[in-house]
């Protein structure tokens, strides 16, 4: 499934950066959402293998920490050492301008909380649903990111609220992943309850359908269904065509989602689609190393990109700022992973094998 997440990714930078060569694919919410499916299915797959017998816990959080924490830092570095010179030496302030521009506002309680939020992730998601008062204290905004001063302006990594989400499912997934498929099917409903709730009493779609865990938890176990469906399939003997034809399918599908007419209709039918589509990709691609390592892409690319792209415009037209970001985020991933995640990918895996 690299090439697909890969997609998702590349996705998401073009929402950000403008459409390359008017292609945006789809909706950075929808690749979000696809996202949060794909992580349901690993997160069911390696607990179901990798994770089994006592005292496996402790082992699969320290290590999801370590797949998502020593990138997330680097570039929470790279994105504050970036801001600071670009302060100092070019006069403008990219990441760091609420921080200096409030500096002397902002109550000691609201700028540890965000200190601790830039540094933790989690949190990240809530602060999209509180606003800084002009005393420099948090208060509660049903529409946030309308308020005069939205309290994520402080993240510098503001992307990574998705990765406090992921977190927070992480802690729970043990337990879902060996639930019954009842118990998952009646929190699916109860999720897509909270999304009908909220399209009936008229809350702003972002950030309550979009960064609400209750509202996003679904998908999550949406991917632990997917990763069942899966073992269902694969227990009898397959076509040898149909899991690539069906990839190939579902991926062009994703290239020219934004052609194909229909709103909230196309929308549930991606998810539908997914649902069907990843055990078959899952199974065509789980032995090719070309794919995993493009696959190995998408989490860098997600959270490195916004700040490849505020720097780059400051330098280049809109008019290149897509196709450069692209580049520039997919070059700065492949030698990202080469100097630092596949050290560690290593390592994580080696703490797997001494477990078992």
């Amino acid at each position: 499934m690299g090439a697909i997440r890969f997609l998702l990714a590349v996705t998401v930078v073009l929402n950000h950066a403008g459409p390359l060569f008017g292609l945006i694919f789809t909706d950075a919410y929808i690749a979000i959402k696809i996202f949060f499916i794909i992580s349901g299915f690993y997160m069911s797959l390696i607990l179901s293998s990798k994770y089994v017998g006592p005292g496996t816990y402790r082992l699969f959080i320290t290590n999801r920490f370590l797949r998502l924490f020593p990138a997330y830092w680097v570039v929470l570095a790279l994105s504050f050492l970036a801001s600071l010179f670009f302060w100092q030496v070019l006069d403008t302030k990219l990441l760091l301008g609420p921080w200096i521009a409030r500096q002397d506002f902002l109550s000691p309680l609201a700028a540890a909380a965000l200190v601790l939020a830039n540094l933790s992730v989690y949190g990240q998601d809530i602060l999209f649903f509180l606003g800084l008062s002009p005393a420099g204290s948090f208060y509660f905004d049903v529409n946030a990111l309308a308020a005069p001063q939205p309290a994520w302006y402080y993240l510098l990594v503001p992307q990574a609220w998705t990765i406090s989400l992921e977190l927070t499912f992480y802690l729970l997934a043990p337990v879902l992943v060996r639930s019954k498929t009842r118990l998952l099917a009646g929190l699916i409903a109860a999720s897509l309850a909270v999304r009908w709730y909220i399209a009936v009493q008229g809350l702003p779609a972002d950030p309550w359908e979009q960064r609400f865990f209750p509202a996003e938890f679904g998908f999550f176990l949406l991917g632990i269904l997917c990763h069942r469906l899966y073992r269902r399939i694969t227990a009898r003997p397959m076509r040898p065509w149909l899991p690539p034809a069906v990839t190939a399918g579902f991926l062009c599908f994703l290239l020219s989602y934004q052609f194909i007419p229909g709103g909230l209709s196309k929308e549930l039918c991606t998810y539908v689609l997914t649902m069907l589509a990843l055990p078959y990709a899952f199974y065509a691609t789980r032995h090719m190393k070309f794919d995993r390592m493009v696959g190995e892409l998408s989490y860098p690319i997600y959270i490195s990109h916004w700040l490849i792209i505020v720097v780059l415009r400051y330098y280049v037209p809109e008019s290149q700022l897509p196709l450069l970001s692209v580049l520039a985020t997919v070059a700065f991933c492949t030698v990202f992973n080469i100097l630092l995640t596949n050290r560690i990918e290593r390592y994580r895996q080696k703490r797997v094998l001494a477990a078992s």
